[in-house]
């Protein structure tokens, strides 16, 4: 029975993707069993073929091209995920060999209604210029819960920046609190690539999480605010 799911996205980079399939099949044996791994191809410009694994893979392939499709991205393996936790992170993050036997082993202990921030031994706060303690876009959560709470918000799709930012604020404002996972330390460095040749323009998404926090603002006590319309992309499962 699937109990966790790890889900995570990519824009071309195969050859890091590749790589990353390397390090997650050092999974033991023993727990591979418990454990689904969800890639999300973004519409790379060479399609993803899947390898043969050890793993519980699978692999999705978004059809349209829409830019820093992020949120879209995430949403789609959250959808098909079936673990009764999920960890969504950037493909370019490295987990420690002992974060999901550690995760799995203690899982009954877990806050189903906080949304768990992970330690991470190389982090960098790009806002501040210091060293942080996690990684602010990598996130475990109780998969049901983060459905009922609204999911990725795809108004920020198509434009850079915010998407992962707004889902802890959205998380608060529906009920949920935020914690933090201290021992071990769950991500180790990078695979040291980047999304290339897109505009990196705040303006637009600016302007949209300042009216979404207006709007979150003139709403309290009149019940929750959540994001709709998702999936607004075509996308086919990789077999």
């Amino acid at each position: 029975m699937v109990k966790l799911s790890v889900v995570s996205h990519f824009y071309n980079h195969l050859d890091k993707v590749y790589e990353q399939l390397e390090r997650w099949s050092q999974l033991p044996p023993q727990l591979i069993p418990f454990v689904e791994f969800i890639l999300v191809d973004d519409f790379s410009d060479k399609e993803f073929v899947p390898p043969k694994t050890p793993l519980n893979l699978r692999c999705f392939r978004v059809d349209s091209d829409v830019e820093w499709n992020i949120s879209g991205s995430r949403n789609l393996g959250i959808f098909n995920a079936t673990g009764e936790w999920t960890l969504v992170f950037d493909i370019d993050q490295k987990l420690t060999y002992q974060a999901i036997p550690v995760i799995l082993a203690n899982m009954q202990k877990l806050d189903k209604s906080a949304l768990h921030y992970l330690r991470a031994e190389d982090s960098w706060d790009d806002i501040n210029k210091v060293k942080a303690e996690f990684h602010t876009n990598s996130f475990l959560f109780n998969t049901q819960k983060f459905k009922n709470i609204g999911m990725y918000d795809e108004d920020f799709a198509g434009h850079y920046g915010y998407e992962d930012l707004y889902v802890p604020i959205m998380w608060e404002k529906n009920g949920g609190t935020k914690t933090l996972l201290r021992e071990p330390f769950f991500f180790e460095g990078n695979l040291n690539f980047k999304t290339e040749n897109l505009s990196r323009d705040l303006s637009r998404n600016d302007a949209v999480v300042k009216q979404k926090l207006l709007m979150l603002s003139q709403h309290q006590g009149k019940g929750a605010v959540r994001p709709t319309h998702f999936l607004r992309f075509q996308w086919h499962e990789l077999t």
